[in-house]
């Protein structure tokens, strides 16, 4: 290829992503201004949209998220808390707890969750909404397309990942401190101890920062795919499957561009 026209294709596609950028960006703040004013709560419509996504995305995965804080989160623990007594050097564990698990485990892990288990029902929804027309509907009713359709999904990655991420992380120090009492690794008030001196503040934030925005992040790709279905249901499998790869990556590039920034910083 020659230079001209590899430069020209590099730019198409940093501008079509810098488009792209831009449009998620104006969908996410809409959604929350709507969000703020609470006219919502007016409209049963939007409301039972609301509950439902908040149902399915939150309350239904809290049997995963259980199940995973008793297989992943005691394997993470327990290998902690192992390496810190092999170096013998107990007060690793804190500071490996936050580092490792708080911060980059926890919120990955229920990011990964969310995508699975949700990322193709979105696609889906707002791809069959977009091909049957509802918009239209929506608009001579009344009703903004962006209040009904894609705040209240919105809403339900952002509250269900922070809560599911606090939730791993809680029922993994009980269930870890339990096993490891149990195979007298460390009796359950040392390992307790040893958090509550080694995990920090910034740990703690960053982790909410993560849990929240990853969330998001996902939720305004797989949007965007299901809009861009258009009139043709055809394309609802295509593009859920690159909905669900663009979600992935992006918060993998994210994960990796904050890392970077916290070295530097």
């Amino acid at each position: 290829m020659k230079p001209h026209k590899l430069a020209d294709a590099f730019g198409d596609v940093v501008v079509r992503m810098l488009v792209y950028m831009r449009s998620s960006l104006d969908l996410s703040l809409e959604s929350w201004v709507l969000l703020v004013k609470l006219q919502w709560l007016t409209r049963p419509a939007v409301k039972h949209v609301m509950v439902r996504q908040l149902y399915f995305t939150g309350v239904q995965g809290f049997a995963w998220v259980l199940a995973a804080s008793a297989m992943v989160g005691v394997l993470v623990i327990y290998t902690i808390v192992d390496f810190a007594r092999q170096v013998q050097d107990l007060t690793l564990i804190g500071s490996l707890f936050g580092s490792v698990f708080l911060q980059e485990i926890a919120p990955m892990l229920i990011a990964i969750f969310l995508l699975v288990r949700s990322g193709v029902a979105v696609v889906t929804e707002v791809g069959n909404i977009q091909a049957r027309g509802e918009p239209l509907v929506l608009a001579s009713l009344g009703i903004n397309e962006n209040e009904y359709l894609y705040m209240p999904r919105l809403l339900a990655f952002a509250v269900s990942g922070l809560i599911l991420t606090f939730l791993f992380a809680f029922l993994s120090v009980w269930f870890g401190g339990f096993v490891v009492a149990l195979t007298n690794t460390l009796t359950f008030s040392e390992f307790i101890f040893e958090l509550r001196h080694g995990v920090g503040f910034l740990d703690i934030v960053i982790m909410v920062l993560k849990s929240l925005w990853y969330p998001v992040l996902m939720v305004l790709v797989l949007i965007s795919q299901g809009h861009k279905v258009g009139d043709d249901p055809n394309q609802i499998p295509v593009r859920a499957t690159y909905g669900m790869l663009g979600s992935l990556a992006a918060i993998i590039v994210i994960d990796i561009m904050i890392g970077i920034v916290e070295r530097v910083i």
